[in-house]
């Protein structure tokens, strides 16, 4: 038996209702559908392109069966007008398919799910949509997030062994960016295979130029982190001088004797809203300036731009204000890793009336393309200045002090994080944290996984 599901298999959720009439046109095919969970009782129509119909065919000839992977491609189609003339098209008595037979011999039946699925952004739910949870992000700020501590936590043998407990950790790492696992093995805490093992239950380990896993360790000199130090560190975000940044980090607490070290997350999402809402210039702004990060140690050197605010694409939809946790993307700042600014950094030289020199030849004149920068540096350095000033208002920081033998994960892409500065209260007071990375389209993957094992 094949171990491959088709992909309409594993729709998010199981839509009931019945095809009603099916008209195919010189290079398409209009279906009419009813389905019983839309708002509207009517009857949905929609004109199929005859090409994205044939591509999408999951039928043995056209996918194999073990693998799931596409025997043909799509420019194969487009080539040969064969492929996409439709011989028959035959809806099933019960109304929940259609089977569609092409001339090039390719027969398939497509479920109502996949109708409704690919029926259009415009009434599509966020939730059919491949790419995305059905779970809606929660936009928080203090008081938000400490009414909903009763699924902050996890215990770490109910994560690494049962399911439904990691399903309900990552629905709150989904929604808030943040989740804790407690009572990791205390005897296994200084093995690093006890973080990795933790991390790969959700997907593999991004190694990074710190390694799988790192150490920060009050007692011992370390030049690479600043971490390592007792001083207070900024919010910020990891690795973003890589042209892929890491989605997730995780912190295990393996000793924190010391005095202070509190840490302090904010949610970047909701310090975006708030400048969209207050500066509309200066949000935009924040969007179009690069902010130049680099890491340069040994024979190491990386460099990336990116803008503090990156969104997805507008729809009407995610433009309303209410929906803003679809809009954006990720939020990136670190200012430990900047690196100086190349971007509206240069003025015009005023004239100097007082001067009797007329020797320009030293002068550097700035094109009038780049002074047009000027202007919206200057939103940008009003929108930074309000960035700065609201993730630091204590409404909108979760702090905690994070106890040992647990490990907190956080989304990189959405998360700034602090520390607080420490101090020993005993000569010899530990605090060793461990950390790791993994990339975003891990979580995807096993929260979507989850979902359809659960939630159908």
């Amino acid at each position: 038996m094949s171990s491959y599901i088709s992909d309409f298999a594993r729709t998010d959720t199981k839509v009931e209702g019945t095809i009603l009439n099916a008209t195919s046109l010189h290079d398409s095919i209009i279906f009419t559908f009813l389905v019983e969970e839309a708002s509207s009782k009517k009857p949905f129509k929609v004109c199929y392109n005859n090409l994205f119909l044939r591509d999408a065919s999951r039928s043995p000839t056209s996918v194999d069966a073990k693998t799931g992977q596409k025997l043909f491609t799509t420019g194969e189609l487009a080539v040969k007008k064969i492929h996409t003339i439709p011989s028959t098209i035959k809806i099933s008595k019960d109304g929940h398919a259609v089977k569609i037979t092409w001339k090039d011999g390719d027969s398939y039946e497509y479920p109502i799910d996949f109708l409704y699925k690919y029926k259009g952004s415009t009434f599509a739910t966020r939730s059919l949509r491949n790419q995305s949870s059905m779970f809606r992000p929660i936009i928080w700020n203090k008081h938000r997030f400490e009414d909903s501590m009763e699924n902050f936590e996890t215990d770490y043998s109910k994560f690494m062994n049962d399911d439904k407990s990691l399903f309900d950790a990552l629905i709150n790492l989904q929604r808030y960016g943040l989740t804790l696992i407690t009572n990791l093995p205390e005897d296994e805490s200084a093995d690093p295979s006890l973080l990795k093992k933790l991390c790969e239950r959700v997907g593999p380990i991004r190694k990074t130029v710190y390694g799988e896993t790192f150490d920060i360790n009050n007692l011992e000199d370390d030049d690479t982190h600043i971490s390592s130090t007792n001083i207070k560190l900024p919010f910020h975000m990891d690795l973003q001088y890589m042209q892929h940044v890491p989605g997730f980090k995780f912190i295990q607490s393996i000793k924190n004797e010391t005095k202070g070290g509190e840490n302090f997350f904010v949610d970047g999402f909701n310090i975006g809203r708030s400048i969209r809402e207050q500066d509309t210039e200066a949000y935009e702004a924040l969007q179009v300036v690069p902010v130049n990060y680099k890491y340069a140690k040994g024979d190491m050197r990386y460099y990336e731009s990116r803008p503090v605010f990156e969104q997805n694409d507008t729809s009407e939809f995610n433009i309303e204000p209410a929906n803003y946790e679809y809009l954006i993307r990720n939020v990136n700042y670190s200012p430990p890793f900047q690196a100086p600014f190349t971007y509206g950094i240069y003025n015009k030289i005023p004239k100097d009336n007082d001067s009797e020199s007329t020797d320009t030849e030293n002068c550097i004149l700035t094109s009038e393309s780049r002074l047009v920068e000027k202007y919206t540096f200057s939103d940008f350095i009003r929108g930074l200045e309000m960035f700065e000033n609201l993730t630091h208002e204590e409404k909108n920081q979760f702090m905690i002090k994070l106890p040992e033998n647990s490990c907190i994960i956080m989304n990189n892409r959405r998360v700034l994080h602090s520390r607080n500065n420490f101090e020993a209260n005993n000569e010899g007071d530990n605090r060793l944290f461990r950390s790791c990375f993994m990339d975003s389209d891990h979580f995807k993957s096993k929260i979507k996984y989850l979902e359809e094992k659960f939630e159908n």
